[in-house]
């Protein structure tokens, strides 16, 4: 169901279209789609037209590149108030796809009303050019890590990611998201038998402890201690 939602007043605090003016999140709110992706669905197919950007109302979202042999790796994380991938005036296809990783909803919004939108608020233009190079800064110093660390280093590093992005539940510490190891691994750039080797580790450490796919961060100070001298 794609019901409609005003963004003026809207409660996402982190939505960069609050920049806009108020005239201007009337007229969004007026235009755009806001579909319900169920977990596992695809938001962008990788190498499809770019027909607008999409900005995450509630939910959690992988964007993800396939090498030339076809393996899926995780670019980034993406969760409320975050927007995927960008406007184009011409016959230009998206070079990443996206997917669900829970239930989620979703404000699509057409190339022609983000470039008005664009051109009339300086502010949420600068604001979404922010978003981006705080997205590619996260982005190279990931992968300038993960170059350079071993298995257990990048394992850990996925999972402070993982914590960072979706946060920890303030109950008892567990990540705000349940992944299998391939999920993990696809996030690192390695296989699922390397990330059940540490797994067990850290949890024979006591930093962290599993279960059914809930990772509880036991000793968030050690695990961050482990990956210092490249953070």
């Amino acid at each position: 169901m794609h019901k409609s939602i005003e963004c003026l007043g809207c409660t996402n605090q982190n939505c960069l279209i609050r920049y806009c003016s108020p005239e201007w999140q009337q007229k969004i709110g007026h235009k755009k789609n806001v579909p319900n992706y169920p977990k596992d669905q695809h938001v962008i197919i990788e190498d499809s037209l770019v027909m607008g950007a999409y900005f995450i109302l509630d939910g959690k979202v992988k964007v993800i590149s396939s090498n030339c042999r076809g393996k899926e790796q995780t670019v980034r994380l993406a969760s409320a108030g975050h927007m995927l991938g960008h406007i184009a005036m011409g016959q230009e296809t998206y070079p990443i796809g996206a997917v669900a990783l829970e239930d989620s909803r979703i404000c699509f919004i057409d190339n022609q009303t983000l470039f008005e939108a664009f051109m009339e608020n300086p502010m949420f233009t600068f604001q979404v050019m922010l978003f981006y190079s705080r997205e590619l800064r996260k982005s190279e110093l990931r992968t300038k890590c993960l170059a350079q660390m071993n298995n257990e280093e990048k394992v850990i590093l996925g999972l402070i990611y993982l914590m960072e992005s979706f946060g920890l539940n303030e109950a008892d510490q567990t990540i705000n998201i349940r992944l299998s190891r391939r999920e993990i691994a696809d996030l690192i750039g390695t296989n699922p038998e390397q990330v059940s080797r540490v797994l067990p580790y850290l949890k024979e450490k006591k930093i962290i402890s599993i279960t059914d796919k809930r990772i509880q961060i036991l000793d968030k100070e050690n695990l961050y201690a482990k990956i210092s001298a490249y953070l």
